[in-house]
């Protein structure tokens, strides 16, 4: 409940850091605000101190309330974009496409990798209580897996420089083109 919650209290954030900081610099920032989340889960996600489970689970929302909030209007910069530089039709429909098909590809992985994790760590389905070694293993792999991979998705974010200032040239020149047509 509270990671819903935090979510659609994370929208208004996000949406002021991308106008203030520009989309590119919102998602880095919100991505290592998650990664940082991710890191607090070793001291949160503690039986010993349950109320501190509370305090990683709203810096971990940042990553996805970045993702979703910047990704869609960052798909549309990109669209005008093409079309700028393709011209007529517009993409919309297969850049929306292919995104989605990333974003159920990375759950589809995740589901497919989830088991190899619990093998890997060591996890045996038929155990009641599992070894003190195999549940720090496998407290470890639910920090650094997805650390890992929102420090990629920065790298990746690094090198995209469609600015807002590009951004609104090429819808200034896309208008401008529309009108003398």
């Amino acid at each position: 409940i509270s990671a819903a919650a935090t979510a659609f209290l994370i929208i208004p954030v996000i949406t002021w850091m991308s106008n203030r900081w520009g989309k590119r610099n919102a998602f880095i920032v919100s991505t290592v605000i998650s990664i940082l989340g991710y890191i607090l889960k070793w001291w949160g996600f503690n039986p010993e101190n349950p109320s501190m489970m509370f305090m990683p689970i709203p810096l971990m929302v940042f990553g996805i309330g970045g993702l979703f909030t910047l990704m869609m209007s960052m798909t549309a910069d990109v669209c005008d974009l093409d079309e700028l530089n393709n011209g007529m039709p517009r993409k919309e429909g297969t850049f929306g496409a292919i995104y989605w098909w990333m974003v159920k590809l990375g759950q589809g992985l995740a589901l497919v990798l989830g088991g190899l994790v619990l093998k890997l760590v060591g996890f045996d389905q038929n155990t009641v209580v599992q070894s003190v070694e195999t549940m720090t293993r496998l407290r470890v792999a639910d920090i650094v897996i997805p650390a890992v991979t929102a420090g990629l998705a920065i790298l990746v974010m690094w090198k995209y420089d469609l600015t807002e200032e590009k951004a609104m040239e090429i819808k200034k020149e896309l208008v401008r083109r529309r009108g003398e047509l």
